[in-house]
Parts: structure tokens; C-alpha cells; sequence
């Protein structure tokens, strides 16, 4: 699959969560953030690749991509514990619908599977005051160079 192909189906699940959405992809700094406090907010770090053959070192090119994301919302810097949990039991909630989902996805497709997925909570970073989680996990994809003509 292609980088192109990886980018959408992320997004796909992404903005199917629910219809508060805001998508990104790209660094977190390219992200103009404030007119979008409203919404909860999901940003597809740059994905990178390491690519070999899983067959004897000749046969069978694959991918393993590396996904970053963040699952985050707007806090105040003077929340409290009650408050900024209430973003971290909501994010949470996402991540794991999130991974999910692609896992369903991933089972009606034997070109991917997913693993070594982690989740990491941040609270009140950056200087926007950003609560949520942090999801990372790799893609291995089997490369059959079909790709998409919009590619």
C-alpha cells in the first residue's frame, strides 16, 4: 500500500469516530488551532516507513509504518483533576474505538496487521493547554505496487 493509501485509511477511521472531528495531517506546529476549540482534535503525525522482504531477504516486499497521533481537546490552565480527566476519559474512549475499527479493518484485509501499539496521556501542553492522548503503533503492509490512480 501506499503512503497515500495509509494517509486516507487513517483519516477514514479518524473522522468516522464521530461528527465533532477535526483531522489533521502533518507537524503539530502546521496545525492553526485556534478557531477549531470546540472540536476534539486528531493529528496523523508524518508517517516514515522501514520496507524489506519478509521472505528469505528476495520475496515478499512489505512496510512497517510508524503512526503517531494525538487525540486531544482544549483545556484551561486552570482546570482541575476532575475536569482535565473528564478530556482524558474521552480521548481514551477514542483511541481505543479508533484502534478498533482499523483492527476490524485490518481482519477483512490480510495486507495489514497492526501492532506494538501504545497510548501515552499528556495534560495542559503546548501553548494552546492541550489535553489527551497520545497513540503510537506500527502498520506492517504487504506491497502488491497496486496503487490508486489518484496516488
Amino acid at each position: 500500500m501506499s503512503h497515500y493509501s495509509i494517509r486516507k485509511l487513517i483519516q477514514d477511521t479518524a473522522t468516522g469516530l464521530q461528527d465533532d472531528i477535526h483531522y489533521s495531517y502533518g507537524k503539530d506546529t502546521d496545525f492553526n488551532q485556534e478557531q477549531k476549540n470546540r472540536f476534539l482534535l486528531v493529528n496523523t503525525s508524518l508517517l516514515t516507513a522501514t520496507a524489506g522482504y519478509r521472505v528469505n531477504n528476495v520475496s515478499n516486499y512489505m512496510k512497517q509504518w510508524t503512526v503517531q497521533m494525538v487525540f486531544y481537546k482544549f483545556d484551561r490552565e486552570d482546570s482541575t483533576s476532575e475536569e482535565y480527566s473528564k478530556i482524558l476519559d474521552q480521548t481514551d474512549k477514542l483511541v481505543d474505538q479508533f484502534i478498533n475499527d482499523l483492527n476490524l479493518y485490518s481482519q477483512d484485509s490480510d495486507s495489514i496487521v497492526i501492532q506494538g501499539v501504545s497510548q501515552q496521556p499528556f495534560v495542559k501542553v503546548m501553548a494552546d493547554i492541550l489535553t489527551g492522548h497520545m497513540l503510537t503503533f506500527q502498520m506492517l503492509v504487504n506491497d502488491t505496487f497496486d496503487y490508486c490512480k489518484e496516488c
